[in-house]
């Protein structure tokens, strides 16, 4: 994959970007590679740079697809930049485990009574932990 595709995220950078296109129009150009969750736009006073703007895709296929096929393209009256940005801190690995436990505490029970009648590793696991 190389280094730039170490560095993959599911948010573009867009530079070079005209200071008069809108959210819509980035949205026009750029909603057929996938689902687009959120788009940021940043215009700084003339003369203090361009304008540039940030696409957070619904996962990194769909980011991806939309970097190698946009790069270079004309957007409002612009040829675009388009580089990963940052990944977002998430805190949704934390939320999973918590309903996970949650519910392995909940379904214990259960999951004995289930555990008598299956051999699968999976749900000895989770019995045991």
């Amino acid at each position: 994959v190389g280094a730039a595709g170490a560095r993959a995220t599911r948010n573009l950078f867009i530079g070079n970007l005209d200071h008069n296109v809108s959210e819509v129009e980035l949205r026009r150009a750029f909603e057929k590679y996938g689902i687009i969750e959120e788009v940021v736009i940043k215009r700084p006073a003339r003369g203090q740079g361009g304008a540039y703007a940030f696409l957070k895709f619904q996962n990194l296929d769909m980011a991806h697809r939309a970097k190698v096929a946009m790069s270079g393209r004309v957007v409002g009256r612009n040829p675009i930049k388009i580089g990963y940005g940052k990944a977002n801190p998430t805190t949704r690995l934390f939320h999973v485990f918590f309903v996970c436990h949650t519910t392995l505490l909940f379904l214990r029970p259960i999951i004995l009574v289930e555990a008598q009648h299956t051999s699968t590793k999976v749900l000895r696991f989770l019995v045991s932990n």
